[in-house]
């Protein structure tokens, strides 16, 4: 997911008061107390158990991102910052301040399936109106 900037200005809702694990600190598990992720350096973290709806809200460009997930119980929200993205060969210097990683992954528990078993995972992204916050997100509302 592409925003304009990495800033004050863009916040992921919908993953408050969640448990993560920060990747940036061997994978420890620690609980989200902000009412919204902010960035101001690297982030790493992989948000468990978190619900079918998460919103990126990018307010320079006035437009909000909604993430509908099914079958996919995790949430990752990755940038590498300024240190990690000059160390990336396929990574251009300067791109950490246009880009966010938000995804729907499933890294706590595997997905193990028998012979002739079969699973599937959703992922629809949506640009919705500016005037969108997480407390428009259903989360019992079925998207696919």
């Amino acid at each position: 997911m592409f925003v304009s900037c990495i800033n004050s200005e863009v916040r992921v809702e919908g993953l408050e008061t969640l448990d993560y694990l920060d990747n940036l600190c061997q994978k420890e598990r620690f609980t989200e107390q902000g009412d919204a992720i902010t960035f101001e350096s690297e982030v790493d973290r992989v948000y468990l158990s978190s619900p079918q709806c998460v919103a990126v809200l990018d307010h320079e460009r006035k437009r909000t991102y909604v993430m509908r997930k099914e079958g996919l119980p995790d949430v990752v929200v990755w940038n590498p910052w300024e240190k990690k993205s000059k160390a990336m060969t396929d990574f251009g210097d300067e791109e950490y301040k246009q880009m966010l990683c938000v995804d729907a992954a499933a890294i706590e528990k595997n997905i193990t399936l028998k012979p002739g078993e079969e699973w599937t995972g959703r992922v629809e992204l949506a640009a919705v109106p500016s005037s969108f916050c997480s407390d428009d997100l259903d989360p019992h509302l079925k998207f696919f």
